[in-house]
């Protein structure tokens, strides 16, 4: 650990297209590169991805790294937010589902938020998984061979999914820990008090 930087050296790529939660990817990356992490955008946009903000788009965040020339090695956590349009669009694309394959297979965490679950079903990694989910993509993951947990957040080895974004805190301290960092007693205060 260096200083108050937990994550420092720590490489995430947050994976994403246009459409996906805005405050889903902002609320986190802040607090990741706050504890010192180093974050990239990827995303098979070009350019830029556009994200969704309540009812209508919202801020255009600059793409680091094109998803194509993204390896799984490059990084330590994989993120990825939901949203429909930017989950359609993710599962459409091979190399998205290359690098979230890839990542799961090396034991690398990885993190999803909402219907950005059902990405595990298009790169066949759902069987034998437990997550929780929206209804939405419940059967979807359920036919795949993945089981539902009826939680706002589910840890199933290094794989985090989150359901409800009252759960973001939780959510955060548990991408952390997976990185290697033990939650501070007032994590674990917040963690107990949100059971």
């Amino acid at each position: 650990m260096q200083g108050n930087k937990p994550l420092a050296g720590k490489k995430i790529a947050i994976m994403v297209a246009s459409g996906f939660i805005e405050h889903h990817m902002t609320t986190v990356q802040k607090a990741l590169i706050a504890a010192g992490a180093q974050t990239s955008i990827v995303s098979p946009e070009i350019g830029v991805a556009n994200g969704w903000h309540d009812e209508g788009w919202g801020h255009n965040f600059f793409v680091d790294e094109k998803i194509n020339d993204v390896l799984p090695s490059q990084f330590d956590l994989l993120l990825t937010p939901g949203g429909e349009r930017s989950t359609q669009t993710l599962m459409r694309n091979a190399h998205s589902k290359r690098v979230l394959k890839g990542m799961l297979e090396a034991g690398k965490p990885v993190a999803l938020t909402d219907d950005a679950s059902t990405l595990l079903v298009d790169a066949e990694v759902a069987k034998g998984r437990s997550v929780c989910a929206p209804q939405s993509v419940a059967e979807k993951l359920q036919e795949a061979g993945a089981s539902l947990v009826d939680a706002p957040l589910h840890i199933d080895g290094q794989l985090i999914t989150l359901m409800q974004t009252e759960a973001t805190e939780d959510f955060i301290t548990a991408i952390k820990g997976a990185l290697g960092v033990e939650a501070s007693p007032a994590e674990e205060a917040s963690s107990e008090a949100a059971a």
